[in-house]
């Protein structure tokens, strides 16, 4: 919790020590927790980084878009047993939907839905919630970030698959005073979680999808933000489509 009603600092060196003092207790949460190797969804060392930024937080309920089978929601479960974790996955018929569901149903935490995070998201939100957007991706990932963080309820929204080379990433990093990535070389050092818990990782190609850490509020008014938005967008299909040709 932060002192004297002070805002907890939300950068890469304050979430960094965090971490560091998280990370024994974070392993003994996650011991158990299938790696679920070959499925995708987020690592372990980057659901660290997610926890130790929104630990001093304290945050009553954690909203997730893209639950995948659940690995990511179960470890928001543990770590955050007073917080209400509120899960939306779009498919409801993906295979991955029950392994899920099983997994989660012991967790009186845990709300799953299932639906557009677009829609669903915005209906949920409260005043001090951390937001994990795994889905949707990319410049639709960011724009429902921009419209949540309009509202001043969210404490920070993370964005997961933004590799170096996407073009949402190069838009936030010219736009978003204050944003950080999860592959800065200082956080490097907690990849140790997941080569420790990879049974694949002696034949590993999957490679890591990377969180942007966007902070509380917006940058700009939201009209001139989502005009940017707009041209990025179209500047980006644009190059795409040139590539492609």
């Amino acid at each position: 919790m932060n002192r004297g009603g002070s805002v907890p600092l939300l950068n890469m060196s304050a979430v960094l020590e965090r971490a560091e003092a998280l990370l024994p207790s974070f392993r003994a949460a996650i011991a158990d927790i299938p790696p679920e190797a070959g499925f995708g969804g987020v690592w372990e060392s980057e659901m660290l980084l997610f926890c130790a930024a929104i630990q001093p937080y304290a945050p009553k309920q954690i909203l997730e878009s893209g639950r995948g089978r659940g690995k990511s929601t179960l470890i928001l479960a543990r770590c955050f047993p007073e917080a209400q974790i509120i899960s939306v996955e779009l498919d409801p018929l993906s295979q991955n939907a029950p392994v899920a569901e099983a997994k989660l149903k012991p967790y009186g935490n845990v709300k799953l839905l299932c639906g557009d995070s677009r829609k669903l998201l915005p209906q949920y939100l409260q005043s001090g919630d951390a937001v994990l957007l795994d889905g949707p991706k990319d410049f639709r990932a960011l724009g429902l970030a921009a419209e949540l963080l309009r509202t001043g309820k969210p404490c920070t929204v993370f964005l997961h698959d933004l590799p170096a080379d996407a073009p949402a990433r190069k838009f936030i990093a010219t736009h978003w005073p204050g944003a950080f990535f999860a592959d800065e070389p200082s956080l490097q050092r907690f990849r140790a979680l997941d080569d420790e818990r990879d049974p694949l990782l002696g034949k590993r190609t999957r490679r890591y999808g990377i969180f942007a850490c966007l902070p509380a509020g917006l940058p700009e008014p939201l009209w001139r933000l989502r005009l940017k938005l707009f041209f990025a967008r179209m500047a980006s299909a644009l190059h795409s489509k040139r590539t492609v040709s």
